[in-house]
């Protein structure tokens, strides 16, 4: 399942807020990946943290640090980075074997990387600890009941992100508008860093970041065609060029275009795939270079979900239609 980072700009009632706090830690603890999760983490007592949001007796914090590059590995869930090996991996101050150490990452612990300097990786990481631990940090109110889940998860990676300059966070929940005294979008919760761009009688416009599943977005280009198949693109190959398309497919496997394929420049990846959904058409998906990695680690006869745009309804010689990928995710 992919995890899609997006930038969300709303208006936010209520022009008032703070910048994360830093803290240092009280004691040596565990960091969790969530709430009364799984140990990812041990830091220890003195490690300066930056503060986020507040759920029941945990707060989410960010700390950074260098770690030994060997051990960097890769991707892992959302994370671009992870702890690779079967150790901990410890991270220090500075970038040296003698830096101080503010704790120890465990196996497989997902990881953003913010620089290289040398051998070492400078690396970043949110995780939740006991609120008791931190040493006199001002700290956000629980997010209230009302809250719905996928907005605390929006807090959680914000907070994770490196606040703007000018960056205020929300003091308490919240409700996200179109406009003033318009339309509520949704909640957010307190401690979610908002970047204000505009202020009208005590309503602030705000641009947020935060994660969805990629499978619940759509294209929001007006030429989407939401209910169309490759027969239709077939039938009607000018009336479809263009058009863009959201479809579950079958990976096939990844090639290389020949001359044979008029409609793809020579030696253009592409996928060969079958679908959309239960159709049994052969399908090409030329491939650009942004996501020639990831598709390279798709296994053949796999589903995924796609967004692409209509190259030709209907190419030469075969009638084979060819769409322009523009994202792909496993199912």
């Amino acid at each position: 399942m992919r995890i899609v980072r997006f930038t969300l700009t709303l208006v936010l009632c209520g022009a008032t807020g703070s910048v994360a706090a830093q803290a240092p830690l009280a004691t040596k603890v565990r960091g969790r990946d969530a709430p009364a999760g799984a140990a990812i983490a041990t830091l220890g007592a003195g490690t300066r943290v930056v503060v986020g949001a507040a759920k029941g007796a945990e707060s989410l914090v960010t700390v950074e640090g260098w770690v030994d590059a060997s051990r960097v590995g890769g991707k892992r869930d959302s994370f671009p980075a992870s702890v690779a090996g079967k150790t901990v991996l410890r991270l220090r101050e500075s970038p040296s074997a003698t830096g101080a150490m503010l704790g120890e990452l465990r196996p497989g612990t997902g990881l953003t990387t913010l620089g290289r300097q040398g051998t070492w990786v400078r690396v970043k990481r949110s995780l939740w600890v006991p609120t008791s631990a931190l040493a006199g940090a001002p700290r956000a109110a629980p997010s209230t009941p009302s809250v719905p889940a996928n907005s605390a998860a929006v807090a959680a990676e914000t907070a994770a992100a490196p606040p703007p300059v000018g960056a205020m966070m929300t003091s308490r929940g919240t409700a996200l508008r179109t406009s003033p005294l318009g339309k509520a979008m949704g909640n957010l919760p307190a401690g979610v860093i908002a970047e204000p761009l505009a202020r009208d009688h005590g309503w602030v416009r705000v641009r947020i970041e935060g994660w969805v599943v990629e499978r619940d977005l759509v294209p929001s280009d007006s030429s989407f065609g939401a209910s169309l198949t490759a027969a239709d693109l077939r039938a009607d190959p000018e009336g479809t060029r263009g058009k863009m398309v959201h479809w579950e497919v079958q990976v096939l496997s990844l090639q290389v275009a020949d001359p044979l394929r008029r409609e793809l420049a020579t030696d253009e990846p592409y996928l060969l795939a079958r679908g959309p959904g239960t159709e049994s058409a052969l399908l090409y998906l030329a491939v650009p270079p942004s996501l020639l990695n990831e598709v390279k680690a798709i296994p053949p006869l796999t589903n995924v979900l796609i967004t692409a745009r209509v190259r030709s309804g209907r190419s030469e010689p075969v009638g084979t239609p060819i769409l322009d990928l523009k994202s792909i995710a496993r199912r």
